[in-house]
């Protein structure tokens, strides 16, 4: 890891628009702790950011974060269903539920409506940013990653770990095996990304450290 890497960070985070934190489940509590800690960060420096994190949360820190703040259900989507109604009279738009049934209704329309200009389509997740942290493969990241697979790859992954083992699969990588755990690791480069410790990133990072300290 070098100073450059640590700056690209930097410059990422200034155009980031959607911003995602993945810790790696395989990486146990440090790696949660040092995933809270980042996003905090990032939530103190105003910006749109997710903490995805499925299924159980370590029982080592019941309280650095709640339930409620983090993203659990990767396999989520939003239906959207798009009309042009342009060159058309319509002025009036009204909608109806019947039996788990919504129906849509747009006032006035020719006969002669063009029915290709009605187009659906399913939304997921649209990460432009995503920090994965101490995974050693996306694919380590389990449904997560299956889930996610196709922001994966579209977007900006900024790989974080401390092991010799990590594949440097991401388009950033930051890698320090001299740093004993994560949270560690973020604590000492995330001035250099512009951002500052808030009491509720530095409670996540401590204990982060000190739990893999043993103390």
């Amino acid at each position: 890891m070098n100073t450059e890497e640590k700056n690209q960070i930097a410059e990422l985070l200034a155009s980031a628009k959607r911003i995602a934190v993945i810790p790696s489940k395989l990486a146990g509590p440090e790696a949660y702790a040092a995933g809270v800690g980042l996003y905090y960060l990032l939530k103190n420096a105003e910006k749109n950011v997710s903490l995805i994190y499925p299924g159980k949360t370590p029982d080592e820190f019941p309280d650095i974060i709640s339930r409620e703040e983090l993203t659990a259900d990767t396999g989520r989507r939003e239906l959207v269903v798009a009309v042009d109604y342009s060159n058309t009279p319509a002025s009036k738009v009204q909608y109806t539920t019947e039996n788990d049934v919504l129906y849509l209704t747009l006032s006035p329309m020719s006969k002669n409506f063009d029915f290709s200009k009605i187009t659906s389509s399913l939304k997921g997740f649209d990460f432009d940013l995503i920090f994965v942290i101490g995974s050693q493969t996306l694919e380590d990241l389990g449904q997560t990653y299956s889930d996610m697979e196709a922001n994966l790859k579209e977007a900006t992954v900024v790989n974080i770990d401390n092991t010799d083992k990590n594949t440097k699969y991401g388009k950033v990588n930051l890698i320090d095996i001299s740093k004993e755990n994560l949270s560690l690791l973020i604590l000492n480069t995330f001035g250099i990304w512009g951002l500052n410790l808030d009491r509720r990133a530095a409670k996540a990072l401590l204990g982060g450290a000190m739990y893999k300290a043993g103390i």
